[in-house]
């Protein structure tokens, strides 16, 4: 054997070690740091907002360190105390995330406060995926603010209008609009992009798990759930991201059977929603406290949802069926049915239902349309029940 390709062959030897190995589950993590004019302000290294270490900057630098999860982002907050800056926390206050890998070596490099405000500080470090992820959050966050700039820009102009004609008034207000949805999308957008380059590396798997617009853009997400391949995969991160995802799928047909009898104890037909177009299905019980919060706009939402032939049907998860009827009464609820105590195993592991309230919505044979509503508290609601019925009503 040659000494080339006896090197080769150990090469591929510890490639496989490694391999095998993997990375840690929890690594150390130390950042350094080199300032000016932020002696005496307080810094904290969490992860998940949970504190884990802090210190106080003197002279121009400060060291922060602790045992952290790997592959996933730690935060460093800063804490001012100059009380003229914000009377109403008492100092100032910002923080930026920090994605960790194992072994890499960190350094925050700033020129004072102003720099933590714009994001425009230096992180240094040697590892490739923290500065991705460095120049990705100092990105979005510019962008962010240039939108939110331009929609306040309009918001001034509308605010100075001295006119009746509503259409220009309508103009300005969809200007403010488009800007603001730009500025509130500028991270989930950039992270998109960083994810579609490559799916398969841990800062992809992270982001994708942290995603909170799963249900707005359905089809990118699907798109890079199928191309998640080996270890990527079998990372909790993955797990995470694929168990949210698959709640509120709708390329993955489920049939619903529902089992349960109305307070006139009639048992539930999906041949009585046969002239609607959708039913909305609402998981709740008397004993539940934020079922009944959101009650009182889920009843609000139901009027509107007739007009566009969408009904709105209460399931009851309680086993006291006197205090479920006399709650249904109480409420006005018009379809109030309560399920079959042996149709609960079935709904959670059909729905992956592990808690109530719970909102899906689905057609009027039981076919699951969307897993997981937002609350009726939540302007989501509407929007997202009406993108999912233009999307149907484009595709027959």
């Amino acid at each position: 054997m040659t000494q080339r390709n006896y090197i080769f062959s150990l090469f591929l030897v510890v490639s496989v070690l490694i391999g095998c190995k993997g990375t840690p589950e929890r690594t150390e993590f130390t950042i350094t740091a080199s300032v000016k004019n932020l002696n005496g302000v307080k810094v904290y290294l969490a992860q998940n907002f949970k504190v884990l270490d802090s210190a106080v900057v003197e002279n121009g630098a400060f060291s922060l360190s602790s045992e952290v999860l790997n592959n996933t982002a730690v935060e460093i907050m800063f804490v001012g105390s100059d009380e003229d800056i914000d009377l109403l926390t008492g100092g100032w206050r910002r923080y930026f995330r920090i994605f960790v890998e194992h072994d890499a070596q960190y350094k925050f490099v700033a020129d004072g406060r102003k720099q933590i405000y714009d994001h425009t500080f230096r992180l240094e470090t040697n590892s490739p995926l923290a500065q991705i992820y460095y120049r990705l959050y100092a990105s979005s966050f510019k962008e962010s603010i240039k939108h939110r700039e331009i929609a306040e820009g309009f918001e001034k102009i509308l605010a100075s209008l001295n006119t009746s004609d509503t259409s220009i008034q309508r103009k300005y207000d969809d200007s403010v609009s488009y800007h603001r949805q730009l500025q509130s999308s500028s991270f989930a957008n950039a992270n998109k992009v960083a994810i579609e380059k490559n799916p398969n590396s841990y800062l992809s798997i992270y982001l994708l798990s942290e995603a909170t617009d799963l249900a707005l853009d359905q089809d990118f997400y699907i798109k890079m759930e199928k191309q998640l391949t080996g270890k990527f995969r079998e990372t909790n991160h993955a797990k995470k991201f694929i168990k949210a995802l698959a709640k509120i799928r709708t390329d993955l047909p489920i049939k619903l059977a529902v089992d349960a009898n109305s307070v006139a104890d009639e048992v539930f037909n999906f041949e009585d929603f046969k002239d609607k177009n959708g039913i909305v299905i609402d998981f709740w019980a008397t004993w539940c406290a934020p079922c009944l919060e959101v009650m009182p706009k889920a009843l609000a939402i139901e009027k509107q949802l007739k007009a566009k032939k969408i009904a709105y049907v209460f399931l009851s998860y309680d086993e006291r069926i006197k205090t479920w009827k006399g709650e249904s009464d109480r409420l006005g609820l018009q379809h109030s049915y309560r399920i079959a105590h042996n149709a609960k195993p079935y709904l959670k592991e059909t729905l992956h239902l592990e808690s109530i309230p719970r909102y899906i919505l689905v057609n009027n044979r039981g076919d699951v349309l969307f897993r997981d509503l937002p609350s009726p508290n939540d302007p989501k609601f509407l929007v997202t029940i009406d993108s999912v019925m233009n999307r149907i009503a484009t595709t027959k």
